[in-house]
């Protein structure tokens, strides 16, 4: 009896850890040994904190802790010889001193590769995003009784759509003859940046020979065609004055796949590309190509490196995320120079440190670029130069947990009338997730 107050205070203490491990222990057993299938889902929570949050000159940066919850659900379905894939996720950008950015963003994507009789294979898909601008907009706006300018930051959605399709004839065979066709269009929310609005189309074709497993030869001719359908020229009484700048890009690529050694692969592009611009006052020519290396040497090392010459106007090429194809970037004309360093130790079967570098070197040749001066959309021309490194660790506790932290810089410097494009921003990041399956 004298010692019940102790015990019951002691059980009240306990209380929380008492109803909160059964809750841990079931989201432990439901990541290890749910079984959803065709179906996972993922559960992310991000914080960073970047020194210069609209990517703005230096002068006019501010930094801000920001909080990115997602949450992703995935498909991925066998259909006979054909297979589903899908991937949609919902997320929250929460700013700690900028409420007015706050925004919610979504992506989704499907692709279902097929095949039939006689190597005859493909695919066919959609992918659509909204995301915050990363460089956002920024007015200079006069303050009443100073001569400064303020910059003033407007909150930007971007917003993607693309849809493709893929065909091949040839499997395990030497030959292989494929095509495909892309079309994109990217819009922005802020009435400033509606000259960066962008549509684009595009068809490729090519065929690739094998003269053994490890040695593949190829070549692929693509056409491009895109516009700009807002882009503001002036103003007539007080209402904007948009024109539509088209531009089209034409190229033909040899290619080459090599497996040196158990532990290194090479592939590389050489080829010609030709552009046309409503805005050009002359046609832009250019060599492009790209090569690809990949090292995994008998040790905990990984090294891949890029290097890449192109028009990024492209789409035909897509990355994939969680197994579904997202489009790349939509761009004004240019020629960019790309050099790309990963680096990846693994310290354990669950822990591993990551280093990765990318130098970019990107010209453009009179582009329509928003003049926030003069409030008015000029023809200009100008080289951006930037460069980016990040060191991060990551560790994996288990098959559907994983943590992720890091730092890095990015820094880009504009040159002659491009100069306002220029900042540097610092990053520290953690990324803790979760995933069912």
């Amino acid at each position: 009896m004298p010692r019940r107050p102790e015990r019951q205070e002691k059980q009240l203490k306990n209380k929380p850890l008492a109803i909160l491990s059964p809750l841990c222990l079931a989201l432990y057993a439901a990541g290890a040994h749910a079984a959803l299938e065709p179906f996972s889902f993922k559960v992310s929570e991000t914080i960073k904190h970047e020194s210069n949050v609209n990517h703005v000159q230096d002068q006019f940066k501010r930094g801000d802790w920001i909080s990115n919850t997602e949450l992703t659900a995935a498909l991925d379905q066998a259909l006979g010889r054909s297979r589903l894939v899908a991937d949609t996720g919902v997320n929250y950008n929460a700013y700690d001193h900028q409420d007015h950015l706050n925004s919610w963003g979504y992506r989704a994507g499907a692709e279902l590769d097929w095949e039939t009789i006689g190597d005859l294979s493909g695919a066919l898909g959609a992918d659509t995003s909204r995301r915050r601008y990363i460089q956002g907009v920024t007015e200079d706006l006069a303050l009443p009784g100073q001569s400064d300018t303020t910059t003033v930051n407007e909150l930007n959605m971007q917003t993607d759509h693309h849809v493709f399709g893929r065909i091949r004839l040839g499997g395990p065979s030497r030959w292989q003859l494929f095509a495909g066709g892309d079309a994109s269009r990217r819009n922005f929310s802020a009435d400033n940046f509606r000259s960066n609005d962008e549509r684009q189309w595009s068809a490729n074709a090519g065929t690739r020979y094998a003269t053994s497993p490890d040695l593949v030869f190829g070549i692929v001719g693509s056409y491009m065609r895109g516009e700009f359908p807002h882009v503001r020229v002036g103003s007539f009484g007080g209402a904007p004055i948009d024109i539509v700048s088209k531009f089209r890009t034409r190229s033909i690529n040899g290619t080459v796949q090599l497996q040196a050694t158990g532990n290194s692969e090479f592939d590389a592009s050489l080829g010609y590309t030709k552009q046309t611009s409503d805005a050009l006052a002359e046609e832009l020519h250019f060599v492009n190509g790209s090569l690809n290396w990949t090292w995994k040497p008998p040790s905990h090392f990984t090294v891949k490196l890029g290097l890449k010459r192109s028009s990024d106007v492209d789409t035909t090429t897509t990355a994939v995320n969680n197994g579904v194809r997202f489009s790349n970037n939509l761009n004004g004309p240019s020629v960019n120079n790309l050099a790309l360093l990963d680096v990846s130790y693994a310290l354990t079967a669950k822990t591993s440190l990551d280093a990765n570098a990318s130098y970019s070197h990107r010209k453009y040749s009179q582009v329509s670029v928003f003049d926030p001066d003069t409030q008015a959309t000029d023809v200009e021309s100008g080289t951006l130069n930037t460069t980016s490194v990040f060191l991060s660790a990551h560790w994996q506790p288990t098959r559907t947990t994983d943590l992720n932290c890091g730092a890095g810089r990015e820094q880009r410097r504009g040159a002659a009338s491009f100069s306002r494009f220029s900042y540097s921003d610092n990053t520290v990041r953690c990324t803790a997730a979760i995933r069912f399956d």
